[in-house]
């Protein structure tokens, strides 16, 4: 325990009154004895010790218990000044409040951390298939994707080898085309996921008939 400027005596000796020398007997400083010495100030033998305070230190980790998809926010966890004391200095003032920073800025952050959806920055290059019955029926069709979030699909369509123009833009995974008679189709899609947007499929190309 740090000195508190008071000095406190545990035993007392006895003393002849006549010459001032020790009787050798010695009893315990008690309260309710009448002959009691309490505490009293005396900071020049017993100066009291100086306390030093942490200042400001702080801990961001990233919250890390989201469901697949998903990715953490960044959270930080605050010792406030004055928060941890030491006897020594404050720099192990500041180490108590790095060790707890450490100890708790995870467990804080996968409480109060929010979870924000991961979109798939290279969405898989979807396979465009087709299925021409003659004359003007046409099917186009693709496997569905899986990702987390907002998922659509961009088919893009050109005639007699013309630009390719944006057909439709839907979460479906087929399309009908009516074709004319001796007109040549190419068609290709591509994936938008979460704005993420994936190359271009192969390309399906077909001359209408009747």
């Amino acid at each position: 325990m740090g000195n508190t400027g008071y000095k406190f005596y545990e035993t007392l000796e006895q003393y002849y009154t006549d010459d001032g020398t020790s009787t050798g007997e010695t009893k315990q400083n008690v309260k309710t004895d009448p002959d009691y010495i309490a505490p009293f100030q005396d900071e020049v033998d017993c100066p009291p010790q100086v306390r030093f305070y942490n200042t400001m230190q702080t801990r961001t980790v990233t919250k890390n218990n989201c469901s697949p998809g998903y990715s953490g926010s960044a959270v930080t966890l605050t010792a406030s000044p004055n928060q941890f004391v030491s006897n020594e200095s404050v720099l192990d003032a500041n180490n108590q409040a790095i060790v707890w920073l450490e100890a708790n800025a995870q467990i804080y952050a996968n409480n109060v951390g929010t979870c924000i959806l991961t979109p798939t920055t290279n969405p898989t290059v979807p396979t465009l298939q087709y299925a021409y019955y003659g004359g003007e029926t046409m099917m186009l069709e693709w496997p569905n994707y899986i990702d987390p979030g907002s998922i659509t699909y961009e088919l893009y369509r050109s005639i007699n080898g013309g630009t390719p123009m944006l057909l439709q833009t839907s979460t479906d995974t087929f399309y009908y085309d009516k074709l004319s008679n001796g007109v040549t189709y190419s068609y290709q899609i591509r994936i938008n996921s979460n704005g993420y947007i994936s190359s271009y499929s192969n390309t399906v190309t077909v001359t209408g008939r009747s």
